[in-house]
């Protein structure tokens, strides 16, 4: 399955139908933020660049990523958190929630299942590395993007071994702004497992 994700088209994507679902005020300005800023637009354009495909999220929170990627109604959305914070006033039809560690469940094979994976946890390295290397070990054909790579050193260690032949910093169109350690940039990397995708950087 080949995508291209053209830079100049992600803040084109109007989300705004699915801001009054949002119950947190501050995360209504979130989901309208450009790219750039916010990683929502370009979680809606992937989606909307994909068909009758199976996205798994990592790392639920409020549920704004989520429902970004609900956009696509011909796409399913299985997100899971180990703890409930979800605070969508109306979940969804095209998206399951789980509760609990994907792993500790025993439910990883979804991930290999998976068109596409977005992650964005505790930002400690740890768990995007065990992500990463169960993908990387199972030959995993699709791509995720990692939510924070420049948020902590543990990040940035982790994101600097991952092969850059197969890695992209897409920062510019994801995440840019945050308030993590490391100042005030989040971060926002495309790990392409498939050799699919393709960036048109015409900004």
């Amino acid at each position: 399955m080949k995508m291209k994700i053209v830079y100049s088209e992600i803040n084109n994507i109007d989300l705004s139908a699915l801001v009054t679902l949002i119950t947190r005020l501050d995360h209504r300005g979130l989901l309208l933020a450009p790219a750039g800023d916010e990683h929502y637009k370009l979680l809606g354009y992937i989606s909307l660049n994909l068909n009758n495909a199976k996205i798994v999220e990592l790392g639920t929170h409020n549920g704004t990523s989520s429902t970004a990627l609900s956009i696509n109604i011909s796409n399913h959305v299985r997100t899971y958190d180990i703890r409930d914070m979800y605070s969508v006033r109306e979940q969804p039809n095209n998206v399951t929630r789980v509760i609990g560690n994907i792993f500790d469940l025993n439910e990883q094979h979804h991930l290999l299942e998976a068109d596409f994976i977005f992650l964005d946890t505790a930002h400690t390295g740890d768990f995007e590395m065990q992500v990463y290397e169960y993908l990387r070990d199972n030959k995993y054909n699709g791509f995720i993007i990692f939510d924070d790579i420049l948020w902590s050193d543990e990040m940035i260690n982790f994101w600097d071994k991952i092969p850059n032949d197969i890695k992209y910093d897409i920062t510019s169109i994801g995440h840019g702004k945050g308030l993590g350690p490391r100042g005030n940039v989040s971060g926002t990397g495309l790990v392409d497992f498939s050799g699919n995708i393709e960036l048109i950087r015409n900004i």
